[in-house]
C-alpha cells in the first residue's frame, strides 16, 4: 500500500490523515483507551482521536481525489 499524507503537519508526529493506493483514508492520531464510553471495537481495530481541522482538511482534500 502506498499513502500520501492530505493534511499538513509540521513534523511526522501529529494527527494527520493520507489517503491510499487503494482509495481508502489512513489516519494518524493518538490512541483511544479501550473502554471509553460509548467505543465499540471489533478483533483487530483501534480508534484514534484528531482535532477537527484535521478531520476538516482531510474532508477537502479527499473531495478532490478521483474515484
Amino acid at each position: 500500500m502506498r499513502l500520501h499524507k492530505v493534511t499538513e503537519c509540521k513534523d511526522d508526529n501529529c494527527p494527520a490523515v493520507y489517503v491510499s493506493d487503494r482509495g481508502t483514508a489512513v489516519v494518524q492520531g493518538n490512541p483511544v483507551e479501550t473502554g471509553t464510553e460509548g467505543l465499540t471495537l471489533g478483533d483487530g481495530e483501534s480508534a484514534v482521536e484528531l482535532p477537527p481541522e484535521v478531520v476538516l482538511a482531510a474532508v477537502e482534500a479527499l473531495q478532490g481525489v478521483e474515484k
